[in-house]
């Protein structure tokens, strides 16, 4: 059990600007930090109007409601309350998010949220207030030095609960900004945070947890993107038998591991891979497919948190990990090593170049649905080294297998000049 007062906090008695995202874990941040003397000011961060958007009945943080919702969760009469408005950088992260998804890729804006947005614009506007610390409701922790020297002194760590951990979304922030940040909740569980909360009064006590993509929240992605993008149709294709087995609406509303809502096949269908510059999504029956697995990955230029591991793959040419390759995935072991791309994902021209500072990992147990675009974060047991985002995954068991060869072949070509 952990002491209610929280983790040991550098800076009592500073005034800390607390990011409200309307839950109950930054409201608890809040508390805990007010509990150990802190000057706690709650920022409501609003990137756009998403009230004004088709079908968002459960806004992700930056609507009035959220807003209202997250001020009420502190405590009577405590902290000063402002608002920020993420303005052009904002629009930028949502920009960028909707280009790649405009090229078939899947990216996770979440990251690009938290390095932009919450950990940069933020700052910037907790400066303004006078605060020199920056508080959130991560379930996250940072530890001084370790990591080779990694953050200028300051760790990433996993969260203590291993079912919220959200170091995977912290991933990418920059490391002089960690410098600046607490992460009150960090050592705890949901579940004590939600005791706090009731034993104090919280109206976000028994409040649910928000859910979705950063700006999407709980809407359907291929609703929310049709309100901004163009769709990209395509046809569905069977890796054993090279059958079309019906129209795919949009490819971009596809990723990898996803079941696309085939009829008619004995077993559950799952998109394996998509080419779009020929508009095919690759499927496979069955969620254990070995189209699905693959034992190798490209990774772009990574993101480095620990200068040590940077350093140490520098000097060696390897370095030993785990990996996550999606939010709430159990890091799993990974070293670099060869590398040969998927016949069954083709990308278009600017997303295939490959250079020479990217990254090829091999896993010790194969990996499901590796997409392009999402990250890959990397860990050395409790510390997070950084990210890297995939470019391709490798050849899949069932191409190694001896499966479709004649899309192998086709795909193989166009992927020489990735």
């Amino acid at each position: 059990m952990h002491s209610a007062a929280g983790a040991d906090l550098p800076g009592r008695g500073r005034r800390v600007a607390v990011g409200i995202s309307g839950g109950v874990d930054s409201a608890v941040a809040a508390l805990l930090l007010q509990w150990q003397g802190y000057e706690v000011v709650g920022v409501f961060m609003r990137n756009w109007d998403e009230g004004e958007e088709t079908g968002n009945q459960n806004c992700s943080g930056g609507c009035p409601a959220a807003h209202r919702g997250g001020m009420r969760g502190f405590r009577r009469g405590a902290p000063g309350q402002a608002a920020c408005a993420a303005g052009p950088t904002g629009l930028g992260v949502f920009s960028e998010f909707l280009a790649q998804c405009g090229r078939g890729l899947t990216p996770n804006p979440d990251l690009a949220c938290n390095r932009h947005i919450k950990f940069d614009a933020l700052l910037s506007f907790a400066g303004q207030l006078g605060a020199g610390l920056v508080a959130t409701g991560h379930y996250a922790r940072l530890a001084p030095g370790g990591g080779g020297g990694g953050g200028g002194g300051v760790s990433l760590l996993r969260g203590a609960d291993r079912l919220k951990d959200q170091s995977y979304f912290l991933a990418s922030v920059q490391p002089a900004a960690l410098r600046r940040v607490l992460f009150p909740v960090g050592h705890l569980s949901k579940a004590e945070v939600r005791r706090l909360a009731a034993a104090a009064g919280l109206a976000t006590a028994d409040k649910r947890s928000s859910a979705g993509i950063c700006f999407i929240g709980r809407r359907n992605f291929a609703a929310f993107l049709g309100q901004y993008l163009a769709p990209l149709p395509g046809r569905y294709v069977d890796v054993g038998s090279g059958a079309v087995l019906g129209t795919c609406p949009d490819l971009a509303a596809v990723t990898h591991g996803q079941r696309p809502g085939i009829g008619g096949a004995p077993e559950r269908v799952y998109a394996v891979g998509k080419d779009v510059v020929e508009r095919v999504v690759y499927v496979a029956q069955g969620r254990g497919h070995p189209a699905l697995l693959c034992t190798t990955a490209l990774l772009r230029t990574p993101h480095w948190l620990s200068a040590g591991h940077a350093a140490q793959l520098a000097a060696q040419g390897w370095l030993r990990c785990q990996y996550k390759a999606r939010y709430g995935q159990q890091p799993r072991p990974s070293e670099r090593l060869g590398f040969r791309p998927s016949a069954y994902c083709r990308l278009q021209p600017q997303d295939s170049r490959m250079l020479g500072s990217y990254l090829v990992v091999r896993f010790d147990e194969p990996g499901v649905a590796i997409t392009p675009q999402q990250a890959c974060v990397l860990y050395d047991g409790e510390l997070c080294l950084g990210a890297a985002l995939i470019a391709l995954p490798g050849t899949s068991l069932h191409e190694e297998a001896g499966g479709d060869g004649s899309a192998g072949q086709r795909l193989d070509t166009a992927g020489a000049s990735a």
